[in-house]
């Protein structure tokens, strides 16, 4: 069943379960327990990438059937999920979706593989299903700029002279890249003109922009609401926005608790509150708006139709997750 975020739109939500069952059946590993956490992991999520894709593929001269777009949305789901088991092996998350990790159950070696065998399932569809050469070279070129990104990360991590430039070309393409590849690859398989092709380009990258840092933002609240113990990304040295805020504005409060070489919970607690007494909480928010903001404006300028509606709503939905 779709997640709910689409309950409104019924014939979106059928076709990202039909995209669901689709990975389901590609997933084929003999080791049963990591087929089923592969499967979990693909049942649970919002879809937002696969559904990005379906939607932006209505912009063009050609309308796909579903039988033909399903295999490439779930292509695009697929190598999500396997930056998502590399990126828990990384962070040494023990939870995701508020379920345990792939390598907390059997290993981060069985974990590395079943990311890479993900890997190879994304590049398998993309090969299959895609008429040109050039639109596989584009995957595989928007698949570079994510591990880049991933990479870029290591600049940032317990770095206390890290900028909002560093983070902002960091989630480029750790996160923004494959909101920015699956509106750009729905433009393209719709044959749409070479000017939307670019504004669906855009428009992905500022939603995923967006996205990424209002996760960040939802790092300040429950473990109900991310799926993953709160703060997590602090303790691991990974500062987000609001704290690189902070550190980029010289807060010498700040500073010096960020610089210890381990963070307690009591350390951890004092940086939160200097991010939220000293209003780094809120600079992040308004961003998070900007990102929005622009998407929204573009899209309006994309052809009229249904999936423009939807666009927009779902983008202002996802924005309401911060108050």
């Amino acid at each position: 069943m779709a997640n709910s975020i689409w309950k409104s739109y019924p014939k979106l939500g059928k076709k990202l379960d039909l995209t669901t069952d689709f990975i389901h059946q590609e997933v084929k590993i003999q080791n049963l327990d990591i087929s089923k956490m592969i499967v979990d992991l693909t049942s649970g999520g919002k879809m937002l990438r696969p559904a990005f894709f379906l939607l932006f593929s209505d912009f063009g001269t050609t309308k796909k059937t579903t039988q033909e777009l399903i295999p490439l949305a779930a292509s695009i789901e697929i190598l999500h999920v396997a930056t998502l088991i590399h990126d828990d092996v990384i962070d040494d998350s023990p939870l995701r979706r508020s379920r345990p990790t792939i390598h907390t159950k059997y290993g981060r070696r069985n974990a590395i593989y079943a990311g890479d065998y993900l890997f190879t399932l994304y590049f398998e569809l993309i090969s299959r299903n895609l008429q040109h050469n050039t639109d596989i070279l584009l995957n595989a070129l928007s698949m570079k700029k994510i591990l880049v990104g991933e990479l870029d990360q290591m600049l940032i991590n317990f770095n206390v002279d890290a900028t909002t430039d560093m983070y902002f070309k960091e989630i480029s393409g750790k996160t923004a890249e494959l909101f920015s590849l699956s509106a750009k690859m729905g433009a393209i398989v719709g044959d749409s003109s070479q000017e939307v092709i670019e504004r669906c380009q855009n428009i992905g990258h500022d939603i995923g922009m967006a996205f990424q840092i209002i996760d960040d933002i939802l790092d300040f609240s429950s473990t109900s609401q991310t799926g993953k113990p709160v703060h997590e990304d602090l303790k691991n040295g990974v500062y987000s926005l609001p704290y690189i805020l902070g550190l980029e504005a010289r807060n010498q409060k700040l500073v010096a608790v960020l610089s210890k070489d381990h963070l307690s919970d009591e350390d951890d607690n004092v940086a939160t509150q200097i991010v939220l007494d000293d209003g780094y909480l809120d600079q992040a928010k308004k961003i998070a708006r900007e990102f929005t903001d622009r998407a929204v404006l573009e899209i309006e300028k994309l052809p009229k139709n249904r999936n423009q509606v939807i666009l927009k709503n779902v983008v202002k939905k996802l924005s309401k997750r911060i108050k």
